[in-house]
């Protein structure tokens, strides 16, 4: 046995690569994460991790970015409403002319 037999056996017995054959997954993966949200992320992360982990990956992220996206939306619209209401009722409330009367009826 020369030196260069001895040193690839001894790297090859420190390194043991096990090659596994890769599972591909449907793309159809992405409509979990796309209708749920990060519920769907989490489904779809769990379901594929161990055979497809980048499209597991990917459907992750795409749920978490879209809730964000839908979190970001509705905290404009709640932002848009009241600074529309606040323009509306501004000059109302400012006027000296509303009056509100009272009135208690007794039986």
């Amino acid at each position: 046995m020369n030196w260069w037999e001895t040193i690839s056996t001894t790297f090859t017995g420190f390194f043991q690569v096990t090659m596994q054959p890769i599972k591909y997954r449907s793309k159809w993966w992405y409509l979990l994460p796309i209708f749920i949200g990060v519920i769907g992320g989490l489904i779809t992360w769990f379901a594929l991790k161990n055979d497809d982990r980048k499209l597991a990956k990917n459907c992750l992220i795409l749920g978490i970015i879209l809730d964000l996206i839908e979190i970001m939306f509705l905290i404009s619209l709640l932002v848009s409403d009241n600074l529309s209401l606040i323009t509306h009722l501004g000059p109302l409330m400012d006027s000296n002319d509303l009056e509100f009367q009272f009135q208690i009826e007794t039986p």
